[in-house]
């Protein structure tokens, strides 16, 4: 099966998304150019992977600008698409995960000074960046043994609570060398007493990081419940430490299981003991100490397991306790902590070990074993935003436009999630016989599955062989790839040629 004309029919399916179907054709060619174009993936480069360039570009800049259409349908169809590849014997699992795209414009809506997650360990620098909160469905083996495929299923703008700026108050000029200015300003320090901040503080718990994950996460249940089949599928979300919190926790709906990784020096208590007779009851039982604590006691036993990362099999050692409260992160929530032993690593003739992981689960009673595998599994949105960024240019499309800014990343992510439902249903889930031929130095460590850069290649080879089918004179058009039956199934000509792509090259 061929991958581009499989890619093009799923595009078909977002013209309910659109209020007018010369909209959806628009929104088709941007699909298909911003995977295939050469260099910076920006709104005139994909014009002219087009063979657009001569014609009034107003329209195409107004798709991401003005059009009314929502980044949330087009990815109701990736999710609706992709629950299809869930096995019936897993849960639903979800990866989260926030990420920033760097920005030079100053008056670019919602962008601000943020962290830079690059930075090295002992000093924190600073970009002026957008910050996104991504979602990803895990489409996992049926049988536990193999890579996992992310699909993405939310891409939402998260910008941060902006401070109050600080006062300034005149100062008398002091004699001496500045004796000739009028004034000087001073920076008055932020007082917690002052109302300015006291509502940014309460502004940031509402609106906060945290408060904008816990928001995605009861729109992706609200999502599910809309589908008949998976009302009563339980929902797993695998965070990092940045959303295993009280602001989380407490927004949890039902059939929801949060995975997060936590820190090892919060302090843990056991459930109370039954309490018969009069007087306060109580919540939480004896104190349990840290997660570093009970790693490191010797009377909890280690357990071993078989999980899959890293493209091959791993023995891991844990520990599971539980149930246990937090009494600041979760209050009376019941949890299960579980404990990560350091995974031991060869590296220029030493072993070494890797750091240990906590985990804390919001469901007591939920497999332990399942719980590793799909935070092991949690990487691969990592792998997501690389090639989203790296490889695919999100964020590089120059756009000032309040919507644009936000329209214009979802709607290039949502195309990259086609690609991946197109690439399952053509090829499988780990499957290499698209393959073309490898580089001398990837024979003996061949990959296990078709990356985002293959499969964009096969994309443009694939345009490739239907330009050279359709307009060769040595031999009639190729009956293997008929591209008049394509245009009639698409409703459309292939917007985009190999040669606009080469010709554009240069801009």
């Amino acid at each position: 099966m061929r991958l581009l004309p499989q890619f093009l029919t799923l595009i078909q399916r977002w013209r309910p998304c659109f209020a007018d179907y010369r909209t959806h054709r628009r929104a088709v060619g941007f699909a298909l150019s911003l995977l295939v174009c050469l260099g910076r993936r920006t709104i005139s480069r994909a014009i002219c992977a087009q063979q657009r360039q001569f014609q009034s570009w107003a329209s195409d800049y107004k798709l991401f600008s003005l059009c009314r259409w929502s980044p949330r349908s087009l990815f109701d169809v990736v999710l609706n698409l992709a629950l299809g590849l869930v096995p019936t014997t897993q849960p639903v699992v979800i990866a989260l995960d926030d990420t920033i795209t760097r920005k030079t414009g100053h008056r670019i809506p919602n962008a601000s000074t943020l962290r830079d997650p690059l930075s090295p360990p002992y000093h924190t620098n600073l970009v002026w960046a957008l910050r996104f909160i991504q979602a990803v469905l895990l489409i996992c083996p049926i049988d536990g043994i193999g890579a996992a495929r992310a699909i993405p299923v939310a891409f939402n703008l998260a910008p941060p609570v902006p401070k109050p700026k600080k006062k300034k108050t005149p100062v008398n000029a002091s004699v001496g060398s500045n004796a000739n200015t009028d004034a000087k300003l001073k920076k008055v320090d932020k007082k917690p007493t002052d109302p300015e901040w006291k509502q940014y503080y309460q502004m940031r718990r509402q609106q906060g990081l945290s408060a904008q994950g816990a928001l995605l996460i009861q729109e992706i249940r609200s999502r599910l419940d809309a589908i008949a089949d998976f009302t009563q599928r339980i929902l797993w979300v695998v965070v990092d430490a940045s959303y295993c919190n009280l602001t989380v926790l407490s927004r949890l709906a039902e059939r929801t299981v949060l995975i997060g990784r936590t820190r090892k020096d919060i302090h843990l208590s056991a459930l109370p003991e039954a309490q018969s007779g009069p007087g306060r009851r109580r919540f939480y039982g004896k104190d349990l100490g840290t997660p570093e604590q009970m790693r490191k006691d010797d009377s909890l036993p280690w357990q071993h397991t078989t999980i899959f990362a890293a493209g091959r099999s791993h023995q891991l050692r844990y520990k599971s306790i539980g149930p246990v409260l937090w009494r600041r992160g979760a209050q009376r929530r019941a949890l299960r902590l579980i404990i990560i032993a350091p995974l031991a690593y060869h590296a220029h003739g030493h072993r070494l070990y890797r750091q240990p992981a906590y985990l804390l689960v919001s469901d007591p009673a939920a497999d332990v074993v399942q719980v590793l595998q799909a935070y092991f599994y949690r990487w691969e949105i990592e792998v997501d935003q690389k090639e989203e960024k790296d490889l695919l240019g999100v964020g590089q499309a120059q756009v000032w436009s309040k919507q644009a800014v936000s329209h214009q990343p979802a709607f290039h992510v949502a195309s990259y999630a086609m690609l991946l439902l197109a690439a399952i249903q053509c090829f499988g889930l780990n499957s290499t016989t698209a393959l073309s031929r490898l580089p001398h130095w990837r024979i003996p460590k061949p990959p296990l599955r078709l990356s985002a850069a293959q499969l964009i290649a096969r994309l443009r080879s694939e345009l490739e062989l239907l330009d050279t089918s359709h307009s060769s004179f040595r031999r009639p058009p190729s009956s293997d790839f008929p591209r008049a039956a394509l245009e009639k199934q698409i409703g459309m000509k292939i917007p985009v040629t190999i040669r606009a792509i080469l010709d554009s090259a240069w801009t």
